[in-house]
């Protein structure tokens, strides 16, 4: 839940609230996520997404005390007395959860309502230019809530290389594979006057660009993503993947 968790109760409480209500895809309900829902536990949310709060600041919630347990670490026989965190990571700066607390403080129940609402009519209209007005790609899914995933329809256009065209008008979606595709994950930043309307046609020129000139668009992360779909035995990326976190922590 990084990103759903501070963004669903709000649009769960909005449908209730009947403040939805006339907008695409409404008539189907966000199916029970929280701990209404047998078999969860626990539920994570990273503040710094759509709590708005600094980088670095997340939060775990548990059906039950014991359970929480689970996480504390206790050594009874250290040489200084005993010893009891709540986290393995022992002791942390507090400034980044006092922040946190004072911009839920500042945004209340009905900043984070207002904010949601703005995002989910984004999502919507996009995912509805997408259905309606851009037939080469297709919708994964049935996206209810701020992340809209999409594929080519035609199997000679690269989707990935529609993220390339795209970044060089300015959005810079995430790639995905297993199915090859791309997401955009709404923010409040979207929710502009007209942000909607221009990425539906930047996104509308991108696969344009891609079908008149695929050439032009095989090389970055087209081409990566094209050789990993490539290759059988996908171990074997493995140490590639190791020599590059090798190359970060690398002094030379």
């Amino acid at each position: 839940c990084c990103l759903g968790g501070l963004l669903l109760p709000f649009v769960d409480k909005l449908q209730k609230m009947g403040k939805l209500h006339g907008l695409d895809y409404t008539n189907i309900p966000l199916p029970v996520f929280d701990f209404r829902a047998k078999g969860v536990t626990s539920i994570s949310a990273d503040m710094h997404k759509y709590g708005y709060a600094t980088k670095g600041s997340s939060c775990i919630m548990y059906s039950s005390p014991e359970l929480r347990h689970y996480q504390y670490f206790v050594s009874l026989s250290w040489t200084g007395g005993i010893y009891a965190s709540p986290t393995l990571a022992g002791s942390r700066a507090g400034g980044v959860s006092a922040s946190t607390w004072a911009v839920m403080v500042h945004m209340g129940e009905e900043g984070y309502l207002e904010v949601s609402e703005r995002i989910i009519r984004t999502a919507r209209t996009i995912r509805k230019g997408i259905d309606e007005d851009i037939s080469e790609l297709e919708v994964i899914g049935n996206p209810l809530s701020s992340v809209i995933a999409f594929r080519s329809t035609i199997s000679a256009m690269n989707i990935y290389g529609v993220g390339q065209a795209l970044g060089e008008k300015g959005w810079h979606l995430n790639t995905l594979q297993h199915p090859s595709c791309l997401h955009l994950c709404c923010t409040n930043l979207h929710t502009k006057d007209g942000m909607e309307k221009q990425f539906l046609i930047d996104l509308k020129r991108a696969v344009k660009d891609v079908k008149s000139h695929p050439e032009k668009y095989t090389s970055g992360t087209a081409a990566v993503y094209g050789m990993t779909h490539s290759i059988a035995d996908v171990t074997l990326l493995d140490p590639v993947a190791f020599g590059y976190l090798d190359a970060l922590f690398s002094s030379g």
